[in-house]
């Protein structure tokens, strides 16, 4: 109790010292808190010229790309119908959706896709427009096909897709067959271009390969039937060489399956068709033999007026249908995109991202300014 007494006058001065003001200056104890610390605020965060100015930068750079699918979300959402000649000259501007009277080369597809095992897209070049139109179609060779040459879709200049560039490049290293008439291939001897079956126009090299198929006048095939009365091989192979179709020495088919059989003859189609006829055995066709015969273009040209030479073999024009050639031809720079697979509506999200970039281009314009002002020029003189 004594010891409870004698405490409390040893209180009220601790209290009345803890109560009076700290001096400026004076030592803190090691125990206590420094109130001069606790009051102390942090420095406001500050953002940087170098900073500001990327984010600005960045801002305007995705605002000017996103240009023109701002656009072409913006344009109707009913596709306008266009000529294909005024695409090709320009006059129909591109970001729009439009419909397009073409007819795709499927032959000359390319695919191209941006994700492994993805079926992609196939670019595929209108029919007469000398590869300056192309057709962005789906990937898919199951997808419906267009029952009238009518194609709607996003049209685009060809070098602004993300695939463009693969696109040329893939026809820069693998030539594309063309054809052309027998009067065609004559008319391009002193030009060295050629106007093919589908109205292009290419430019041929002396070493771009030419290829003619040609009916070989002195061998046919001779597909026989089985039936009651020519069971099998053995009995055809009589029965042709009784016709005088086949030699005694060569009566071994050259193709068997099991209904029917296949004979290689040493005589033209048309003989071949007469001696079955005399013969009566209707239960046998003829098919003429096709040769392919291949050259260079710079051979070609070398071809007397009533002749063609390709490669060592010297043909009449009427023996001629078709000549090929197989022709690197790149993308024009002009060239233009028809991209199906794309609607404005799609595109809804670009407005909003828009002017989410320029709200946040005018705020930091404003900081870039700022640090400016805080950081180069000097302060005002009090």
């Amino acid at each position: 109790m004594a010891e409870q007494l004698s405490s409390k006058p040893d209180a009220a001065p601790a209290a009345a010292a803890s109560s009076t003001p700290r001096a400026a200056g004076a030592p803190v104890a090691k125990d206590e808190i420094d109130p001069d610390l606790v009051k102390l605020r942090r420095p406001r965060p500050k953002v940087g010229m170098v900073t500001a100015a990327g984010i600005l930068f960045l801002c305007v750079l995705f605002w000017f790309r996103l240009g023109p699918d701002r656009r072409f979300g913006a344009s109707a959402a009913s596709p306008r119908a266009v000529d294909i000649g005024d695409v090709l000259s320009g006059k129909i501007d591109t970001e729009q959706l439009v419909a397009i009277p073409a007819e795709p080369m499927m032959a000359h597809a390319v695919r191209a896709s941006t994700n492994w095992g993805d079926l992609g897209l196939r670019v595929v070049p209108a029919r007469g427009t000398g590869d300056r139109l192309w057709l962005v179609l789906s990937g898919d060779s199951l997808a419906p096909v267009t029952e009238q040459p009518l194609y709607q879709g996003r049209l685009r200049r060809l070098v602004d897709l993300p695939f463009a560039a693969d696109v040329a490049a893939h026809l820069a290293r693998h030539p594309r067959p063309v054809f052309a008439p027998p009067s065609a291939i004559r008319a391009a001897f002193a030009t060295g271009t050629l106007r093919t079956v589908s109205g292009d126009q290419v430019t041929l090299r002396d070493s771009d390969e030419v290829t003619v198929d040609v009916v070989d006048l002195d061998a046919s095939t001779v597909i026989t039937s089985f039936n009651e009365r020519q069971p099998d091989a053995r009995v055809w192979a009589d029965k042709l060489t009784q016709a005088g179709i086949l030699s005694s020495a060569d009566t071994a088919p050259a193709q068997h399956a099991a209904e029917t059989a296949r004979f290689a003859v040493a005589m033209s189609a048309s003989e071949v068709a007469d001696k079955l006829e005399k013969a009566g055995l209707w239960a046998a066709r003829v098919e003429p033999v096709l040769r392919s015969l291949r050259g260079t273009w710079g051979k070609l040209r070398t071809s007397p007026a009533d002749r063609l030479l390709i490669g060592e073999v010297s043909l009449t024009d009427v023996q001629v249908d078709l000549v090929g050639a197989l022709v690197v031809r790149g993308v024009p720079a002009e060239a233009f995109a028809l991209v199906t697979s794309e609607a404005p509506a799609t595109y809804w999200y670009v407005r909003p991202i828009s002017l989410a970039l320029l709200v946040l281009a005018v705020l930091f314009a404003w900081i870039l300014v700022r640090a400016i002002r805080r950081d180069l020029l000097p302060a005002k003189l009090a």
